[in-house]
């Protein structure tokens, strides 16, 4: 009797249990996704090796211009107009000094360079007297320059004559200097202007480099103001002018 008492006991209490409220519970909040928002792209992940490769571009590396220089071995060297002593000394190089080597004669007896004296021409320095400095195999071959004349100066002897107004007509003397920078054949005339009297042509050779005068005369008829007009024709054209006078009395 004692047993079911106690069995009915424990079922009371254990109905009593299940009835009494567990107390308010605060609900846990969802779960937060990183999933984006609809109609977004994902952005993609970029190597750090593909953003230096954009932002540092490796530079294309340069050489260095190299020279060939020609230098006097001892002495200073004369730079001549073209490849040979024939032709007239235009420049020089001394000790210690360089100049740019542009061009070689086909024996490489000779070297174009810059001018040391005036950079915006050349001139020629034997290679027997200096030395060179650089790739000389990669030099061009250059060919000597034509042969110019390089000035033209005129005196009238006597550059004032006064005689008796009955002594006409008169001769006066034309000396002509001519310069030429190398072997060549200069031919050149002269006019008178007042009267328009010409000479035929004439020439001079050079088997060098240099200065040669020549002579011819004019025949002076009256007393007046002259100017003679000397001009070079070959192989290039120089042209200068020289007035002179006659006065007379009766």
């Amino acid at each position: 009797m004692r047993r079911i008492i106690g069995c009915a006991t424990v079922l009371i209490l254990i109905s009593a249990s299940c009835n009494l409220p567990l107390g308010t519970q605060t609900p846990l909040p969802p779960l937060k996704t990183d999933t984006p928002p609809a109609g977004n792209s994902t952005p993609s992940v970029i190597p750090i090796e593909t953003f230096l490769t954009y932002a540092l571009p490796t530079p294309t590396p340069t050489l260095p211009l190299r020279l060939v220089v020609a230098s006097p071995k001892e002495q200073i060297v004369n730079c001549r107009f073209g490849p040979g002593i024939a032709y007239s000394v235009v420049g020089e190089l001394s000790p210690g000094k360089y100049a740019e080597v542009i061009g070689k004669s086909p024996d490489l007896a000779w070297w174009q360079v810059r001018n040391p004296n005036n950079p915006s021409t050349t001139c020629w320095l034997s290679s027997d007297f200096t030395d060179t400095e650089g790739n000389i195999d990669a030099v061009p071959v250059a060919t000597a320059p034509p042969v110019t004349v390089s000035a033209v100066l005129v005196s009238i002897d006597p550059p004032l004559m006064n005689v008796a107004c009955d002594s006409f007509p008169r001769v006066v003397t034309i000396t002509v200097e001519i310069a030429a920078y190398g072997p060549s054949n200069v031919v050149w005339m002269w006019r008178e202007e007042s009267t328009g009297d010409t000479s035929g042509e004439m020439s001079v050779q050079f088997e060098e480099g240099g200065k040669k005068s020549v002579q011819d005369f004019y025949q002076v008829r009256s007393a007046r103001d002259y100017a003679l007009v000397v001009q070079t024709l070959e192989p290039n054209s120089v042209t200068t002018r020289e007035p002179f006078k006659a006065v007379c009395a009766p």
